[in-house]
């Protein structure tokens, strides 16, 4: 017996669009909820796992309470049963929706559904498992300080935000390693205010960003006097700190000198400034963060052992983007919202071909180029839309031009029909992107049917063609 389909909408016409469409294609009988007691009954009453149609297309009129919110967390936190869900969507999904939808949603459909797509669909669910939605979620972890907030969705990080939660209060230093860009400033600056040092200064020094002759006067002050332009007496960063938090980042960079003086400050808390023989001493606590594997630089005498030794005593190392898929999609709506904030611009919804842009991009620049990305789009999106037209071609050009789940280079054509064929697909791509991935005008554009156009999209792997890992379960079909 075919599972049963519930649509949860408040829309009568989806529900008779739904059922005229899929009913005959998927032989699937319908039950339609509009409330989340609604859904509750039909989901306790089914007699085997179903499958939840929950409308998620974008309005353009506000709403003070969105009752599918209310669902989303139902199922993202307490739903007892075993389900399959699809997301029925116009191309967009609604800002505040798209965290929730894209974790739990097994598969896209969009209104009004053709034929073709609920074929598509029907094999996409046969191979999709039921169940409990709960459960098949990822494991997340939040650090909280000050209004700000570091979530996380990746095995390897949740460890790292448990540990430096506990840590943070604690006067020892730190050692922060990863790419750059990864969120060592960031994280860092979180430690300072997650401690009892909180209400004091907090100094943040790139010294790769310093002339190396520079960098000791830049650390630990001089004395007027004491080398060629020091016009006038200058307080070092480690004194500027006083008892708050001093980060130096890309301390890789530092000679055997300024080395040895770090080192003198973490063992005997003092300092001296250039062109001064009278010790000070620093109250302030260190974090330290280095781009590179500060360990290999030691097998390499390019740093000191025993400075090494001091800092890896609590060393954390900060994934890259690339290595924490699942946060991809949280973090980019975290910055479209800090952005539109910032520049007062108001998004409503989010294009889904963005989300799998942003899943499938290999973010070189780490947080820093999502973040540089994020803002760009927004400043540059209209209609309170954001699309992947708002990004940079570089972005595209990795992307765009990619079948949905894989990033190859482009074939070689050695024959006549490879060359109309890459002509066929390049076109294809081109339309669709001035089209606003909006296949009925894509369609129409390029004089063909819709079906028609599916199936080009489908033998130029342009379409989904299988689900990629369930811990994200972001596989739209666009």
């Amino acid at each position: 017996m075919p599972p049963l389909g519930i649509i949860y909408t408040t829309d009568s016409q989806l529900e008779t669009v739904l059922k005229t469409n899929v009913e005959t294609i998927i032989n699937q009988s319908f039950q339609t909820a509009t409330t989340l007691a609604e859904l509750n009954t039909c989901l306790q009453q089914s007699s085997s796992p179903a499958v939840v149609y929950l409308d998620l297309r974008t309005s353009d009129v506000p709403c003070e309470h969105d009752a599918r919110n209310e669902v989303l967390s139902y199922l993202k936190e307490v739903c007892p049963y075993a389900l399959k869900l699809v997301s029925v969507i116009d191309q967009f999904l609604p800002l505040d929706l798209s965290e929730s939808a894209t974790f739990l949603t097994d598969a896209f459909l969009e209104y009004p559904p053709e034929p073709e797509e609920v074929s598509i669909l029907a094999k996409e669910l046969a191979g999709i498992k039921a169940v409990k939605k709960p459960s098949s979620l990822p494991e997340s972890r939040q650090m909280y300080a000050n209004n700000r907030h570091v979530t996380t969705y990746t095995q390897s990080m949740i460890p790292i935000i448990d540990q430096i939660s506990k840590i943070a209060k604690h006067n020892v230093t730190l050692l922060l390693v990863g790419e750059t860009g990864t969120g060592k400033t960031t994280l860092a600056s979180m430690i300072h205010e997650l401690s009892p040092r909180s209400s004091e200064p907090f100094q943040n020094i790139a010294c790769g960003a310093l002339p190396s002759d520079l960098i000791e006067s830049e650390l630990f002050g001089h004395l007027r006097g004491s080398f060629t332009g020091a016009e006038r007496s200058k307080i070092g960063r480690f004194e500027a700190a006083g008892k708050g938090t001093l980060l130096l980042d890309e301390i890789d960079i530092l000679s055997p000198k300024d080395q040895a003086k770090l080192l003198k400050v973490i063992e005997t808390g003092q300092f001296e400034p250039v062109g001064s023989t009278e010790s000070r001493i620093s109250e302030a606590r260190l974090i330290v963060a280095a781009n590179v594997e500060l360990d290999e630089l030691t097998r390499n005498n390019k740093f000191r052992s025993d400075l090494y030794y001091r800092l890896n005593v609590l060393q954390f190392r900060l994934p890259a983007l690339r290595e924490r898929p699942n946060d991809i999609i949280p973090l980019a709506l975290q910055f479209i919202k800090e952005c539109c904030q910032q520049h007062s611009v108001v998004i409503n919804k989010v294009h889904l071909k963005v989300l799998r842009m942003l899943k499938q991009y290999q973010w070189p620049g780490n947080l820093r180029e999502l973040k540089n990305q994020i803002q760009r789009a927004v400043l540059f999106s209209s209609h309170g839309e954001l699309t992947t037209d708002e990004f940079s071609p570089d972005i595209l050009q990795h992307t765009m031009s990619l079948p949905e789940n894989s990033l190859h280079s482009t074939p070689k054509c050695n024959t006549l029909a490879d060359q109309v064929a890459m002509n066929e697909m390049h076109l294809l791509q081109k339309s669709l992107s001035e089209n606003g991935h909006r296949k009925t005008a894509t369609a129409k554009a390029l004089g063909i049917s819709r079906v028609g156009l599916y199936k080009k999209m489908r033998k130029y792997g342009m379409l989904e063609q299988k689900k990629p890992d369930p811990k994200i379960k972001l596989h739209a079909e666009s």
